[in-house]
C-alpha cells in the first residue's frame, strides 16, 4: 500500500504538466515530497520481515486517487469550457480565479480578513466577487473602488453609498487615469 501511495502521488505530480491542469508549485513541491516518503517507506520496510502494519494503511492510497479525480474532473470542465481553437484566446487577459474565501465569514483581524482584503485590492478578481465583497464589508468598499478590475456599474453603485472613503478612492482612481 505504501508502494501504492507513493506511485499515485507521482502520477499527480506527473499530471500536473497537463496544460489543462494547474497546481501551484507548493501542491507540487507537497505531492513530490509525498511520492518521496512513501516510496522510500516502502522500500525501507520491505526490508524488515516483522513489520505489523495498521488496518487503516489501506486506505491510504484514497487520498492521491481522489486527488486525481478531481484533477481530472476540472480538466474535463476545461476542456468543455475552451474554445475549439485555443489560439483565439487572448494571451494578455488576466486570469480571473474564484475566491475560496467565504465571503460572508470573515471576522475582522484575522487571517481570511486580511486574505479578503488582498483579493479586494487583486486586479484579477472577477466583477462578480468584486461586488460579493462590497455588498457584504462595508469596511472594504473603498478597497474595491480602488481596483481597476471593478466595472463602472459596481463603481456607480459605491458612489451612490455616500462613503467619503470610497469617493476619495474613486477619484484618485479616475485622476490617476487620466
Amino acid at each position: 500500500m505504501l508502494l501504492a501511495t507513493g506511485v499515485l502521488f507521482a502520477a499527480v505530480v506527473t499530471a500536473s504538466v497537463h496544460r489543462r491542469v494547474t497546481l501551484t508549485a507548493r501542491s507540487r513541491l507537497t505531492f513530490s515530497v509525498g511520492a518521496i516518503v512513501f516510496l522510500a517507506a516502502a522500500v525501507v520496510l520491505a526490508s524488515i520481515d516483522s513489520v505489523v502494519y495498521p488496518p487503516f494503511l489501506w486506505l491510504a492510497p484514497l487520498v492521491p486517487l481522489v486527488i486525481l479525480g478531481v484533477l481530472i474532473r476540472d480538466a474535463v470542465v476545461s476542456a468543455r469550457g475552451e474554445t475549439s481553437a485555443p489560439s483565439q484566446r487572448s494571451s494578455s487577459a488576466p486570469v480571473r480565479r474564484a475566491s475560496v474565501i467565504p465571503v460572508a465569514a470573515v471576522t475582522p483581524g484575522s487571517p481570511s480578513d486580511r486574505m479578503l482584503r488582498m483579493r479586494a485590492a487583486d486586479p484579477t478578481a472577477s466583477p462578480q466577487e468584486l461586488a460579493r465583497i462590497a455588498y457584504a464589508h462595508p469596511d472594504m468598499r473603498a478597497t474595491v473602488a480602488g481596483n481597476p478590475s471593478t466595472p463602472a456599474n459596481l463603481l456607480e453603485w459605491l458612489a451612490s453609498v455616500g462613503d467619503p472613503a470610497v469617493h476619495s478612492a474613486i477619484s484618485t482612481r479616475t485622476s490617476a487615469a487620466l
